[in-house]
């Protein structure tokens, strides 16, 4: 289901991408993401993402 929520973003002119925490060495991980024991782990992963993202953005204007 995510994968095609992903896909449909970015057919519409998104841009999604699917993380699958597991595969990047995070596990254990609920729904509530933030309340998580890892939750630094998952903030540090958010924040790079998006400060990425913006760089992205700023080089393309």
């Amino acid at each position: 289901m995510a994968r095609k929520f992903v896909e449909t973003i970015n057919r519409h002119g998104g841009n999604a991408t699917l993380v699958e925490l597991p595969k990047i060495g995070i596990y254990g991980n609920t729904h509530f993401l933030m309340q998580d024991l890892n939750n630094d782990k998952l903030a540090e992963l958010l924040d790079e993402r998006l400060s990425s993202a913006e760089k992205k953005t700023h080089n393309k204007q």
